[in-house]
């Protein structure tokens, strides 16, 4: 349904903002990139455990043994996961040893030249053996690929590899760290505890990838949002960050950023209108959202000259927004052309009433209008015209909706709902008869028997007799699914349980 327009003053906006907040996007350790690492990292102390014997003494961790020893397992593996599998000794090293490939990348060749007296840099060329320079700069995915190249001379592997592990492994302390961590991950396995050895060594070592959200890519989950609503991935929203204009000039200018979301992206008929940069911060990373916040006028400035009346909105959420980056906040939402923002549990809100504010229609609207008209088409067009639609718009959703699926057409004319998106389109629906008939409480009101939603201040929403009564007006089909009280309950449970509602 058409969303009601509200602009709220900079207190009332900062005051939704703290309520709504989503604080971080889950634990690092349950992302992706955490789990595939600390796979690498256990492959790894599993194939050391085999080669020296459960770690039985410090001398099984000799830098030279380690090499022969992951020469001699990655010989029959295929290129890929040779690689692989060197990147992950490559990663255990630096983790038990606490260094870096940023700085080692600056000293490896040095400690080859006057330590190991290293001429030149073994390399495999037109099938041979030959010998180069040795490089000023040697990061370990670099030296890790020469490693795998030289898979037809076995023993300059060996050196290779053995120089690198000399280099990491530089004295007894590292080694016998090596060995600590190692003895105690082969002691933990009878308690099958051995992960949680290695666990704060990865969460270590990856944080600073992953730290600012706090887990998982608050892009994606809007990008899933969006394909809720039935827009469709890389024609009614773009899948990567865009530059607007040129984009080589573009690049060349200091201050001209990426926006994360175009929308709409490339739908037929339709020009970007607005424009969505992404910024989670589930701590505090003040010096990146100083230089964000720095950046934002100077690129709204440059993409003006390429969009006629941009609609600049900014997706704002986390922790550090709450703290110590509540400056940056309040700087955001009070420059004079944010359009408006929005938070993960705000999106339905709050981004489908942008859509709808420059005549966008969603097919989550669309299917909003065809359970209201029963399914009629007359009436479902004279729904959405009355909302400001205009005919055009209506026919082209339409049209995309029945073409990918989203709606269906029966025998008689009739739009259908999708079955598998019924359930949706009803919950959400709720959402919308709060956002078009809720109000905010009165002094002392009570908020208990209330379904409260973003969008509209900290605290909107509508007693739930109220809205259960509403909806069946608008939609009397609506009867039929809800004869049963734990079906209402569960529409509204699930969407307090997503986040875009509280009750």
């Amino acid at each position: 349904m058409k969303l009601p327009a509200k602009e709220l003053d900079l207190q009332s906006a900062l005051a939704e903002f703290d309520v709504w907040i989503t604080p971080s996007l889950g634990e690092i350790r349950d992302t992706d990139k955490f789990l595939d690492e600390l796979g690498r990292v256990v492959n790894v102390f599993d194939a050391m455990e085999e080669a020296t014997g459960g770690f039985e003494n410090i001398d099984h961790c000799d830098p030279k043994t380690i090499a022969n020893t992951f020469i001699g397992i990655v010989d029959k593996m295929g290129n890929a996961d040779c690689l692989s599998m060197l990147d992950s000794l490559a990663s255990v090293l630096f983790l038990v040893t606490g260094k870096s490939d940023n700085n080692a990348k600056c000293q490896l060749p040095i400690h080859m030249r006057d330590v190991a007296k290293w001429d030149t840099f073994p390399i495999v060329k037109k099938g041979g053996l030959a010998k180069v320079a040795l490089p000023r700069e040697l990061k370990a995915e670099k030296l890790m690929k020469a490693v795998v190249a030289l898979r037809k001379f076995p023993e300059q592997q060996k050196l290779l590899l053995g120089e690198f592990c000399s280099f990491i492994l530089s004295d007894e302390r590292y080694a016998a760290q090596l060995w600590s961590i190692g003895k105690s991950y082969v002691i933990l396995k009878q308690f099958q505890r051995e992960k949680d050895l290695l666990t704060p060594l990865v969460v270590f070592k990856i944080r600073g990838s992953v730290s600012a959200s706090g887990g998982h890519d608050p892009e994606d989950l809007l990008r899933e949002r969006l394909t809720e609503w039935g827009l469709r991935s890389g024609v009614d929203f773009n899948v990567g960050d865009i530059i607007i204009g040129n984009n080589a000039a573009a690049s060349r200018r200091s201050k001209t950023r990426a926006y994360d979301f175009v929308l709409p992206f490339q739908t037929r008929g339709w020009k970007p209108r607005i424009l969505v940069q992404c910024q989670f911060y589930a701590g505090d990373s003040g010096s990146v959202s100083h230089k964000n916040v720095d950046q934002t006028s100077s690129s709204r400035a440059y993409v003006g000259g390429f969009i006629e009346k941009p609609r600049f909105v900014e997706y704002l959420d986390g922790a550090g927004y709450f703290s110590s980056l509540n400056g940056d906040l309040q700087n955001l939402l009070s420059m004079e052309n944010t359009g408006s923002f929005f938070q993960i549990r705000s999106a339905p809100i709050r981004l489908r009433r942008e859509l709808q504010a420059v005549g966008f229609l969603c097919p989550l609207d669309l299917e909003h209008a065809i359970l209201r008209a029963s399914g009629n088409l007359t009436a479902t067009t004279e729904i959405l015209r009355g909302e400001g639609y205009d005919e055009g718009e209506i026919a082209r959703c339409i049209e995309d909706c029945l073409q990918s699926g989203v709606i269906d057409k029966g025998t008689d004319g009739e739009l259908q709902l999708n079955s598998k998106r019924r359930e949706f389109v009803r919950r959400y629906f709720l959402l919308d008869v709060v956002a078009r008939f809720g109000s905010s409480p009165k002094a002392n009101g009570k908020l208990s028997g209330s379904l409260l939603i973003p969008g509209y201040g900290p605290f909107f929403g509508m007693k739930f007799d109220d809205m259960i009564v509403k909806a069946l007006e608008l939609a009397p089909s609506l009867r039929s699914a809800w004869q049963d009280p734990q079906v209402v309950l569960g529409d509204i449970r699930a969407l307090c349980d997503d986040g875009v509602a509280m009750s």
